[in-house]
């Protein structure tokens, strides 16, 4: 992978996070129990905060679509569109809520974990300051425990809907 190519794919990640942030923050709309809806709130942050590091240090995604294959391209695509469904009313039942979640952090996993990662291990010979890795790597981290707390989420609104029942 070259400098221009990672710098296009962490370019285009600017969208993945813009993405999750507004997905993230739609559905901790819609969550009732207070510290679930933080949690996601939370996330929402934290991936606008990942979005605007990125567009500090290497812009934004503007002309840089593809840059993460078509699978990124399609994940940025259902977390614009799922995040667009929430705005527009639709309100899912918490199951449904989980198995989005779910779905989605996925997907976002997959994406986001291996752009960083990739970058990351390549970071000598794509000339990354030593500040731009640190950066990238303390993003990379963060995004596990993104994964982790979203799991619990959908975990806990499972638990929740079957105890209503």
């Amino acid at each position: 992978m070259s400098r221009e190519l990672a710098v296009r794919a962490l370019r285009r990640a600017h969208a993945l996070e813009e993405a999750a942030a507004r997905f993230y923050e739609q559905v901790s709309r819609l969550v009732e129990a207070p510290s679930l809806a933080a949690a996601l709130s939370f996330i929402a942050a934290e991936s606008r905060n990942h979005a605007r590091l990125i567009q500090l240090l290497f812009g934004t995604s503007e002309g840089c679509e593809g840059a993460l294959g078509s699978a990124g391209e399609r994940i940025i695509a259902e977390l614009e569109r799922a995040a667009a469904q929430l705005e527009s009313g639709w309100r899912p039942t918490p199951v449904e809520l989980a198995v989005l979640l779910r779905k989605l952090n996925d997907a976002e996993r997959l994406a986001g974990e291996e752009i960083y990662a990739q970058i990351i291990s390549k970071a000598f010979s794509l000339e990354l300051s030593g500040v731009e890795q640190l950066l990238l790597e303390a993003v990379a981290e963060e995004e596990k425990f993104h994964y982790r707390i979203v799991e619990k989420v959908a975990a806990e609104l499972e638990a929740r809907a079957r105890s209503n029942h």
